[in-house]
């Protein structure tokens, strides 16, 4: 019965089947944006030839990795929170990625999909910066931007830790992104959406920042995350990262507040990889939700 699934495309992703493809994608050597290469934006995308119907609207995800995540959402019809109201069924999909060997995986799971996602799903092989600069041209409305556990910057240059992660200057999400993400956003009739979500505390509270200082409305969460040091308490785990952190800077800001949600913003099928493996270990997630204005 798996292996038939696993032929015809139907096999899902979910809980065990998404673990094993964090694992996979974990032990992955991270490819560095200065490396030229032959890319997917190098001569600029054709995106009447990529999608069926380019005049649909587009959620994006930037970092798609195995493209688990849009390819959930492209296989539902359902729609999200209420205040992220998409029709997931009446969508193109676009992921992007510099590993090409999770692009290939992805688009090659898109290709054997479910006919109703056919020619609704696409994956590139390209920079972000690149990405987004040729998602203008795009002739449909770009209803969402998502940037899923991006690899986090070192704290603090000279410091103890992972000493193979870039500088925040170099950190993937760039002050150019956001840029091209307000202009993008000033084309759409009314705005767009913007969701990230990390595993690191001072990578959240960068990001929040980033989206405030560039104009971006966030949308209060439901159930917000009021004190975030409760939840490490009770989840018996407080990061290596955030114990350093408060080593370096005990008066950090924290992730908590009206705009950090306390639940999965994305329906529960939808899951990117590296948040099932939060939910199985009892890792904490860090999620805002924004909406770019014209």
């Amino acid at each position: 019965m798996y292996i038939k699934s696993l032929r015809d495309g139907t096999f899902g992703f979910h809980g065990r089947p998404l673990l094993w493809l964090w694992r996979f994608s974990s032990r992955q050597k991270k490819v560095q944006v200065g490396i030229k290469s032959r890319t997917d934006c190098n001569d600029g995308i054709n995106w009447r030839d990529a999608f069926f119907d380019a005049n649909k609207p587009l959620v994006v995800d930037i970092g798609s990795g195995m493209g688990t995540c849009i390819l959930g959402l492209s296989s539902i019809r359902s729609t999200g929170h209420e205040e992220l109201r998409i029709q997931w069924s009446e969508c193109n999909y676009a992921g992007v990625d510099l590993n090409q060997n999770f692009i290939n995986f992805a688009n090659g799971i898109a290709s054997r999909g479910p006919t109703s996602r056919k020619g609704r799903v696409r994956f590139f092989c390209c920079s972000a910066d690149d990405f987004l600069l040729k998602l203008q041209t795009y002739p449909g409305m770009i209803e969402l931007m998502m940037v899923n556990f991006p690899s986090p910057y070192r704290l603090k240059a000279g410091e103890r830790g992972n000493l193979q992660l870039s500088s925040v200057e170099n950190f993937m999400v760039t002050n150019k992104m956001f840029e091209i993400i307000g202009v993008l956003a000033g084309k759409q009739a009314r705005g767009s959406y913007f969701l990230f979500q990390t595993k690191c505390e001072d990578v959240a509270v960068y990001l929040k920042n980033k989206c405030l200082s560039n104009g971006m409305e966030g949308i209060p969460a439901k159930e917000a995350v009021e004190d975030i040091d409760m939840i490490y308490s009770r989840n018996k785990d407080v990061p290596k990262r955030i114990v350093e952190l408060l080593r370096i800077d005990p008066h950090s800001e924290r992730a908590e507040g009206y705009l950090f949600w306390g639940r999965p913003i994305l329906p529960p099928c939808c899951l990117p990889e590296t948040e099932v493996q939060c939910l199985i270990d009892q890792k904490v997630v860090h999620r805002c939700l924004f909406r770019c204005k014209k």
